[in-house]
């Protein structure tokens, strides 16, 4: 049961952050298609990459919860980082003063995992390696991938006991918390 639900987990997320030839834009407007849809009823954020990243999320926590083995927690957690990253860049056009802030953390996002948490904490999660910001949006929007970062870094040196498996569900808990400040951001 634990594989099938991490191999789904996987396969919705790779088949979901898959980009085309063409621009981000193809991946982060979505569009209603019916025509007769007006301006104030098309969405003004990702739904579909909203939707599948809270799913993700929520899957790692079972993960993690059932006893999950160290590389499923950190592949799982690895692609809802790889998911977060189009929902950032779709942040940045909503909200253009968190480009810097949240472009920095993009740009830093494979190496996140492979710091000591120490280092992840205070440059990531205390923001001591990212720019300064003004809105309490883009901290919000940055959790969306240091959490699961932090996640996939505990993985890699091993979740042994009852205690650190609770840090880890702790830290998607949290991400799920941040994830509806997200959401709210997007309707206002």
């Amino acid at each position: 049961m634990k594989k099938l639900l991490c191999t789904a987990l996987l396969v919705a997320l790779t088949a979901c952050s898959e980009t085309s030839s063409t621009p981000d834009t193809s991946i982060i407007n979505i569009e209603p298609k019916v025509s007769h849809v007006s301006a104030m009823t098309k969405p003004t954020a990702p739904l579909s990459l909203l939707t599948i990243y809270k799913g993700a999320a929520e899957a790692l926590i079972v993960l993690i919860d059932n006893g999950g083995v160290d590389t499923d927690i950190e592949n799982a957690s690895a692609a809802l980082v790889k998911s977060a990253k189009p929902i950032l860049r779709s942040f940045i056009k909503k909200f253009p003063q968190c480009q810097e802030y949240l472009t920095a953390l993009n740009n830093a996002a494979d190496t996140i995992p492979t710091l000591t948490l120490a280092e992840i904490e205070t440059g990531y999660h205390a923001d001591g390696k990212l720019p300064a910001i003004t809105d309490a949006n883009c901290y919000h929007a940055k959790d969306l991938l240091v959490h699961p970062a932090t996640v996939q870094a505990m993985a890699k040196i091993g979740i042994n006991d009852a205690a650190q498996r609770a840090d880890a569900k702790a830290e998607i808990v949290e991400v799920i918390s941040h994830f509806s400040q997200v959401e709210q951001a997007y309707k206002s």
